[in-house]
């Protein structure tokens, strides 16, 4: 397992909205299963700011698949079940955080807000910045304002914000 991943999962161990789950490496076979929770949760916001091409969306996303930089929320308690993903890029000054996508059941629960929480406090020993990505139309640029990201950048479809 990436060392992110085990330190992500170890920050998590103590959030009361993270019990219950578990984050484990993403692997090839996972690709099928993230593009389609991708659609469910950008499709939406996607459509509403570019339109949504299934064709293109397909092919892009099977292009910058990349197992290393995901990591699988994984609902432990009963049957194991995928209901997420977290993906993220280090860089030695910033921590850029990709995506946060959860299965319809799963929003809206604070698994993310535990997961951004504890990624911001890992950063922060780092000395490192996260920054992300947001849809202009996606209403998780609320939460991001919650938590302590402000917009450095507007290119009129998305911000990009910065905690840290």
């Amino acid at each position: 397992m990436a060392r992110w991943i085990e330190s992500l999962a170890s920050a998590l161990a103590a959030a009361d909205a993270f019990r219950g789950c578990a984050l484990r490496a993403a692997r090839r076979d996972d690709e099928e299963f993230l593009f389609a929770l991708h659609r469910s949760a950008m499709r939406d916001y996607v459509d509403a700011t570019w339109g949504w091409d299934e064709r293109w969306q397909r092919a892009h996303f099977a292009e910058t698949y990349a197992p290393a930089q995901q990591a699988v929320i994984v609902r432990v308690e009963g049957v194991p079940r995928d209901i997420g993903r977290v993906s993220l890029t280090r860089h030695w000054r910033k921590v850029f955080l990709r995506d946060i996508e959860l299965v319809a059941e799963e929003r809206n629960r604070g698994i993310g807000s535990a997961i951004i929480r504890a990624l911001l406090a890992l950063a922060d020993e780092d000395g490192r910045a996260v920054e992300l990505l947001v849809l202009k139309r996606n209403p998780a640029q609320r939460l991001y304002a919650r938590l302590g990201f402000s917009v450095i950048a507007d290119d009129g479809a998305r911000l990009m914000m910065r905690a840290g």
